[in-house]
């Protein structure tokens, strides 16, 4: 019997924890994304994408190789 509760319980929180994520719109992303940086425009925006993504954009310097 007791074990019947919890087994209860536990699917009704589960299923509270399923439905409290339903019928919420997605958030607009204020940050673009790396794959934006080739389409940014804008030089401040663009400063900001190539300090969060620095090999994406043509700055990029490969290091030298190393023999070990």
């Amino acid at each position: 019997m007791r074990t019947q509760r919890f087994i209860a319980l536990i699917l009704a929180a589960a299923l509270a924890a399923g439905l409290a994520g339903c019928g919420k719109e997605q958030p607009a992303v204020a940050s673009p994304t790396c794959a934006d940086l080739d389409k940014a425009t804008d030089p401040a925006q663009r400063a900001e994408l190539l300090k969060k993504c620095p090999r994406s954009g043509p700055e990029f310097k490969a290091s030298p190789k190393k023999d070990y």
